[in-house]
């Protein structure tokens, strides 16, 4: 069984964690800094920290201090994430940034892309990073295209260019799941595991 710290001073997140958690996971809850830091300075096997940002007043300093821990990945959380101050706190050396209360197959997939030491962040995030920072410069169609039918191409220039599923689904006029259901054999025939990832091979 791997240790998992989950740090939150929120009842109601501690609860909703701990009942999430995939069972191969052993919670080692900590809600002081302190304790946090001790708990580190003893440590140095790998190890995934869940971090509630709603639990630290000053989440800059104590993501300075923490991801100096070579051997800790941190994963942060809030209930109302925000895509701007999200984008911001990416160079800060986290791993994954999500909702508080993300469904638990979401958590148990977040957990498995961050040991596999790939980065984890929420959709409209990933949609903000990809409307901000990446431009299509290319006016020749890449190579894997010629993998996709004609609908996943359609599809995958529309997650290039920031559309979230639910705005493919209305523009498609087709159903939120078909849109999915796309998306997931996009991935598949492309060898990607996210939107961010085939946006950039646009570039």
């Amino acid at each position: 069984m791997k240790n998992i710290i989950l740090f939150t001073n929120m009842s109601s997140v501690s609860i909703y964690w701990n009942k999430s958690l995939p069972s191969l996971y052993n919670a080692i809850n900590i809600n002081d800094l302190t304790e946090l830091t001790t708990y580190l300075n003893k440590n140095n096997s790998p190890i995934i920290l869940m971090l509630d940002e709603l639990s630290i007043s000053n989440i800059q300093e104590v993501l300075e201090e923490i991801t100096k821990y070579q051997f800790l990945k941190v994963l942060l959380f809030n209930s109302v994430p925000e895509v701007y101050h999200a984008s911001l706190l990416l160079s800060s050396g986290i791993r994954g940034y999500e909702n508080s209360y993300l469904a638990s197959i979401n958590l148990e997939n977040m957990l498995k892309v961050v040991e596999d030491e790939k980065m984890w962040i929420f959709t409209d995030l990933t949609n903000f990073i990809i409307n901000k920072h990446i431009n299509i410069t290319s006016s020749k169609e890449p190579e894997f295209m010629k993998l996709l039918t004609e609908k996943e191409k359609e599809i995958a220039l529309m997650i290039a260019d920031g559309l979230s599923n639910k705005e493919i689904a209305q523009k498609e006029k087709n159903a939120l799941s078909t849109i999915k259901g796309h998306i997931k054999s996009i991935f598949e025939k492309v060898g990607v595991n996210s939107r961010l990832s085939l946006a950039l091979l646009f570039k």
